[in-house]
């Protein structure tokens, strides 16, 4: 994919996760410079729906991202060269109780934050409400999906721990080790702290901002 191609692409997948909207050709070309005109945006647009990377439900609508999409985005947040900064969590991360850490962390991304320490396998849960506000609740289906991924969450943590390694990993869908419905993306990685080995996990819908909360994992 060319440069211009990928800066579209990306365009698109911020608009959509600022807004919940489809994204329209005459919108890119009022908010972003490409250097080309609309007709060529919506050219691009089309190859990258052919690509599997954008769709457009209905003909007259914009386009939203593919789950192929968001992994486009998140693997491009993840190359971004990472530079400590006032406001990371690692001295919070490395002072806190469990509990107190992951509130502040949970409250920081408006997602839902899990940790486990791999010694003993204590599972810390914290946030569903930023969870359940932010999530589409008109699918019925969807809804007892996300509810039976927190009432399994305990019992998977120790086996997801074990496949994602260190720092953080994004997973779109049900690609998650820790959850298995369609409409959530977990962001998670394995770290050390005072000796201590502990898997950290926040959880949210598609649209999360997957560029803070990868840059804040990987301050810990």
């Amino acid at each position: 994919m060319n440069d211009r191609t990928a800066r579209i692409l990306e365009a698109v997948i911020e608009e959509f996760i600022d807004t919940g909207e489809p994204v329209s050709s005459a919108a890119l070309y009022k908010n972003y410079d490409f250097g080309i005109k609309p007709a060529m945006i919506r050219l691009e647009l089309e190859a990258l729906e052919e690509d599997g990377l954008l769709e457009q439900l209905h003909h007259s609508a914009g386009r939203s991202p593919t789950d192929r999409g968001y992994e486009f985005f998140a693997e491009r947040a993840l190359d971004v060269p990472f530079s400590r900064r006032s406001g990371d969590m690692k001295e919070l991360f490395e002072k806190c109780a469990w509990r107190d850490f992951l509130g502040k962390l949970s409250l920081e991304l408006g997602l839902l934050g899990v940790a486990m320490d791999l010694a003993d396998n204590m599972v810390y849960k914290t946030g569903l409400p930023y969870l359940v506000e932010n999530l589409d609740w008109e699918d019925r289906n969807g809804i007892g999906a996300v509810i039976r991924d927190f009432e399994a969450m305990d019992e998977r943590l120790p086996r997801a721990a074990k496949k994602i390694g260190n720092g953080p990993k994004v997973f779109i869908g049900k690609k998650s080790p820790v959850t298995k419905s369609e409409n959530l993306s977990v962001v998670g990685g394995n770290y050390e702290i005072r000796g201590a080995a502990i898997s950290i996990f926040v959880i949210g819908p598609k649209r999360m901002d997957y560029r803070k909360t990868i840059r804040m994992l990987r301050s810990l």
